[in-house]
C-alpha cells in the first residue's frame, strides 16, 4: 500500500479522492518543491538544443506523488495540516500504472551524464529524481503522460491526524461509512501513544 497525506481544507477535494477512487496528478511546476525538474547543463549550443526538446518532453506530463511511509512526523506537519488532515492508503493497480521510486541525490542531475539518450528519457528521469533534503518522503511517483488529470486507485485505508477533533473524526468515520464501508477508518494516534516522553 502507498500513502497520500492530505489537508481537510479542501474538503470537496478529499470527498472526491473517497467517492471516485482517483488521485489528483499535477504538472510538475505545481508541486512543492522549487528546484522540481531541474538539472544541470553546459551552456554550448548542442545543450541548449536537448535541453529545449526535454522541456518539451516534460510540460506534459503529470505526477502523482504517494509515500512508503504512513506516519513520518514532517510528512503530517508538511501536507496534513500538522496532523488535523488526513493519510489516505491506497492500492494502484500496476496492470494500468507504473509505480516508480524517487531517487535521491546530493546534488542536480548532470545532462552529460544521459550521453545519447532520448530527450523523453531524459525528461523521466529528471521527474524520478529529487535532492537528497527530500529522502524522509520515501516517495513514490506515477508518471501522467497521456493528458489525464486524474489516475484510479483502490482506497483501502484513511488514517486520520492526531490532532483532528474527535467530533470532525467521528464525522470522517460516518462519511467514509456511509460512501464505502470496505475503507477501513484509525486515528494516527495509535502510533503515537507508544511514544514515551
Amino acid at each position: 500500500m502507498l500513502y497520500k497525506y492530505r489537508t481537510l481544507k479542501n474538503f470537496k477535494n478529499f470527498v472526491d479522492i473517497i467517492l471516485k477512487q482517483r488521485l489528483y496528478a499535477a504538472n510538475y511546476k505545481d508541486l512543492n518543491d522549487p528546484m522540481e525538474g531541474r538539472y544541470l547543463y553546459s551552456n554550448t549550443p548542442a545543450s541548449r538544443r536537448i535541453v529545449k526538446a526535454i522541456r518539451g518532453q516534460k510540460q506534459p506530463i503529470r505526477i502523482v506523488s504517494l509515500s512508503r511511509n504512513d506516519n513520518h512526523m514532517l510528512m503530517w506537519a508538511h501536507y496534513a495540516d500538522g496532523h488535523r488532515g488526513v493519510v489516505i492508503g491506497v492500492e494502484v493497480d500496476t496492470s494500468l500504472y507504473r509505480v516508480r521510486k524517487v531517487k535521491y541525490n546530493r546534488n542536480f542531475l548532470r545532462l552529460e551524464t544521459f550521453n545519447d539518450l532520448q530527450p523523453y528519457i531524459i525528461a523521466e528521469k529528471v521527474l524520478l529524481n529529487k535532492i537528497n533534503v527530500w529522502e524522509y518522503e520515501e516517495e513514490e511517483r506515477i508518471l501522467v503522460k497521456d493528458g489525464s488529470k486524474f489516475i484510479y486507485v483502490k482506497v483501502r485505508e484513511v488514517i486520520a491526524g492526531s490532532s483532528m477533533s474527535n467530533q470532525d473524526y467521528g464525522f470522517l468515520r460516518d462519511l467514509i461509512k456511509m460512501i464505502d464501508s470496505s475503507i477501513k477508518v484509525r486515528r494516527a494516534n495509535e502510533y503515537i501513544d507508544k511514544i514515551h516522553w
